[in-house]
């Protein structure tokens, strides 16, 4: 008995070295995970990291640097001030070519005026960044923040209800008001989080991923369409998401605020409806903002996505640094 299960256990083992190699070293190719735990915001980049991001319609490589930020091509300059950039994966742009992410456009753009640093992290919201500005980024050297909202999107995701229950741990801040609330640590890492953590050195751990998101979707959710975003025509009540939204903004910008740093919301969204919320609050609150939407279409500018996952690609994001230095918002 004991001589079969321990068969059994050799086999399994040279088995998934088998499989790792094949993903490894065949088109069926996936990388590993970019991130690992992080006890404050629940997961964070590798830092020093390198390899390639992966999907249908394109392999790019990507990189992080000794802090987990996504890496400049030049090299940081204390002499002079930097821009820090916030964002969800659209700003964290894995899957562009790293000379034509957002920050390293930017660069180019005000030909090296500033030290461009992309603090962008996938599957984060507002609240989530306002932690990263907090507690992952040093500001003492900073002059700029730009913060990329992606409305529709980020309305849900600002709520710990939303939050997948075998998902990768987060931290939330929950507002009673804009002006008090509470910070929400990500889980204790347990074993769940280190297995992942183990496992997302490998190429397996992103088969297994798209194995139980597969799963999910076509045999527990038989077919259903689950909504990623809300949209204007929803009935849903986004009381609570709109304060937990306009909270994080508010705090992002009280705290730059008193160390003498500039702030610009660039919101992501075509909805009108929705705008108008957004437009009143920030007005109110003396924060500054554009519309993205709105300001690429008067310029004759296309928002272009890869067609596999619907991100900006690389001529999009030297487009926006572009929209970005016409508009001053940067000076």
């Amino acid at each position: 008995m004991f001589k079969n299960i321990v068969i059994i256990l050799i086999a399994s083992i040279l088995a998934l070295i088998s499989f790792e190699l094949f993903l490894k070293y065949s088109p069926f190719e996936y990388g590993v995970s970019p991130i690992k735990y992080d006890k404050t915001i629940g997961v964070w980049h590798k830092k020093n990291f390198q390899d390639n991001w992966i999907r249908e319609c394109y392999k790019t490589p990507y990189a992080f640097n000794d802090k987990g930020l996504i890496k400049n091509k030049t090299i940081y300059e204390p002499s002079i001030k930097d821009v820090i950039i916030l964002g969800d994966s659209f700003i964290e742009a894995l899957m562009v070519k790293n000379e034509n992410i957002i920050h390293n456009a930017l660069a180019d753009e005000f030909s090296n005026k500033y030290n461009f640093l992309n603090a962008g992290l996938s599957d984060s919201s507002p609240p989530q960044q306002f932690i990263i500005l907090k507690e992952k980024i040093d500001i003492s050297n900073t002059k700029h923040v730009i913060q990329f909202i992606n409305l529709e999107n980020d309305l849900l995701d600002v709520d710990s209800a939303n939050l997948a229950s075998i998902g990768r741990p987060r931290v939330f801040v929950e507002f009673d008001t804009i002006e008090k609330y509470k910070v929400i640590p990500p889980r204790v890492q347990g074993m769940y989080d280190k297995v992942a953590d183990f496992l997302g050195n490998y190429q397996i751990y992103v088969f297994i991923k798209k194995l139980m998101y597969y799963v999910k979707e076509n045999l527990v959710n038989r077919g259903m369409k689950i909504k990623t975003s809300v949209d204007e025509n929803s009935n849903k009540d986004l009381t609570k998401n709109w304060l937990y939204l306009n909270g994080a903004l508010y705090q992002t910008n009280k705290l730059l605020k008193s160390k003498n740093i500039n702030y610009k919301v660039v919101i992501i969204s075509k909805s009108n409806r929705y705008n108008a919320i957004i437009k009143e609050f920030l007005t109110e609150k003396n924060i500054d903002f554009i519309f993205l939407n709105n300001e690429v279409k008067k310029m004759g500018i296309a928002l272009k996505t890869f067609s596999c996952d619907g991100h900006w690609n690389d001529e999009t994001h030297r487009s926006v640094a572009k929209v970005i230095k016409t508009l001053k918002l940067i000076d």
